[in-house]
């Protein structure tokens, strides 16, 4: 598979959680961190290879400084409260036309989605490309993949802080972008697999315990996993 040089992927992580603090470096197991998982796992993705961490540049993210050293990625630094600009800085100085959208408190997020919603955006030259248009994924395994110009365009027409936030929110809502939604033919949106709060932290250690050493499985296997071990089943329902 030949990769294109203007599609990357940005992972969105800063230190600012209010529900659970330093979420991001919480350790999963003696070898490695939550962000350390979401970077890993990224690696195993086919249709892109580069990765931006964008953070902010507020002195308390000066720690993913080591994380992108430790892991040979790229780091990005902007606006803290406007995200979408962070991103669009971020491509315009590196010369990304297609941004792939991950944010770091997902540590289960799977390769092979991400290649799935890259091919579909890149082969049908699409403005924005997702699995959560409409949700048939677990929570935590949120992909987006952006064209430029169309977060561009979103920026310029949409110009409040919740649209600077959420980054693809105009998007989304608008019949402006040729848009595709990847779409599992089984709902399991009702499964929650990304970090907020310390319920959710001690589900991941399971999970990443029962597959131990194993990292990369897919969320396919725990899906069956959960069938045998229910205790592979988060419990914590706050969306």
């Amino acid at each position: 598979m030949k990769v294109r040089k203007d599609i990357a992927i940005f992972l969105a992580a800063r230190s600012g959680s209010r529900r659970l603090q330093n979420k991001h470096f919480l350790k999963l197991n003696k070898d490695f961190t939550v962000i350390d998982l979401c970077i890993k796992r990224l690696k195993k993705v086919k249709s892109v290879n580069k990765i931006f961490l964008c953070t902010t540049k507020k002195k308390e993210d000066d720690k993913f400084i080591n994380v992108s050293k430790q892991h040979h990625i790229q780091l990005f630094r902007g606006s803290e409260n406007d995200v979408q600009k962070r991103f669009i800085d971020c491509a315009k100085k590196n010369s990304i036309n297609n941004i792939v959208r991950i944010t770091a408190d997902c540590p289960l997020i799977d390769s092979k989605i991400v290649d799935e919603c890259v091919n579909i955006h890149l082969d049908n030259d699409l403005d924005y490309t997702s699995n959560i248009l409409k949700l048939s994924y677990p929570d935590g395994l949120d992909v987006e993949v952006i064209k430029l110009n169309a977060l561009i365009k979103s920026q310029n027409l949409k110009k409040d802080l919740f649209n600077k936030e959420h980054v693809t929110s105009f998007i989304r809502s608008s019949k402006l972008f040729r848009k595709y939604n990847l779409q599992n033919l089984k709902n399991y949106s009702n499964r929650r697999w990304t970090l907020d709060y310390k319920k959710d932290f001690i589900f991941l250690k399971k999970a990443i315990k029962h597959f131990s050493p194993d990292i990369n499985f897919s969320w396919k296997e725990l899906i069956k996993a959960e069938k045998k071990f229910p205790f592979l089943i988060n419990t914590n329902k706050i969306k």
